[in-house]
């Protein structure tokens, strides 16, 4: 049950930045000759709503695992100290793509935005789940099983 729950959080941490990504949808303005600070990526048509879709299911049934798993006491719930800001971590990396590749007339002031105050907040969020990792990996009391 260790490597389904581990599995089980990886996908958590990486669908949910998808199917958000995907909800919140291109924001360009309404109008012909757009700026952008950051192209978006050509998809091929019908690959988004697919990776958004595919995505929520997986961030369902990973989270579903995980909430079974602690409840049962087969996963620690001292992770959900790691899991958690990563998952916050990557809705605002997920918002903040969409952001800083929106198309607008003139200045994107989003995307200074997301520079200036997304970035140190992403990287302080990652550096907390890097350390509280570090700590419950060290943790003799950590559970085995």
């Amino acid at each position: 049950m260790r490597q389904l729950s581990a599995v089980a959080a990886v996908g958590l941490v990486l669908s949910c930045p998808v199917w958000v990504w995907w909800a919140v949808g291109q924001q360009d303005a309404d109008f012909d000759d757009l700026d952008y600070a950051v192209r978006p990526p050509e998809l091929p048509s019908g690959l988004e709503p697919v990776l958004g879709i595919g995505g929520l299911i997986t961030t369902v049934v990973c989270a579903a695992v995980l909430l079974v798993a602690t409840s049962l006491e087969w996963f620690d719930w001292r992770w959900w100290q790691v899991i958690g800001p990563l998952v916050l971590a990557g809705i605002g990396a997920a918002v903040g793509w969409r952001i800083l590749t929106a198309g607008c007339v003139g200045a994107n002031i989003g995307a200074g935005f997301v520079v200036v105050v997304g970035s140190p907040a992403l990287i302080a969020v990652l550096a907390w789940a890097a350390v509280r990792s570090l700590q419950l990996t060290r943790d003799p009391r950590r559970r085995r099983g």
